[in-house]
């Protein structure tokens, strides 16, 4: 005959917090996100201005510059948007 002998362990029943406490939590927690929203709401908004024709072809040369080692025919196609592009023409 085989038994099992299987340790017992005892385990403290969980103590609830309490109307009191959970009720602080809440408090804390709202005043918390009152705080936040009260913040994102006073930040400044940023006035961004639009770019010129000819800010925004140099900045895609720039970016066709990137390639030019790599991949000289992207780059010349991206050289050649930035032309047009500055130009205003569309082709």
């Amino acid at each position: 005959m085989t038994s099992n002998i299987l340790p017992s362990q005892s385990f403290k029943p969980a103590q609830p917090l309490g109307f009191g406490k959970a009720l602080s939590h809440l408090a804390v927690a709202t005043q918390r996100m009152a705080v936040a929203l009260l913040n994102a709401l006073r930040r400044p908004q940023r006035q961004q201005r639009r770019l010129s024709l000819v800010e925004e072809a140099n900045e895609l040369r720039e970016y066709a510059h990137q390639f030019l080692r790599n991949d000289p025919a992207f780059a010349s196609d991206l050289y050649a948007a930035a032309d047009r592009h500055e130009l205003g023409t569309k082709a």
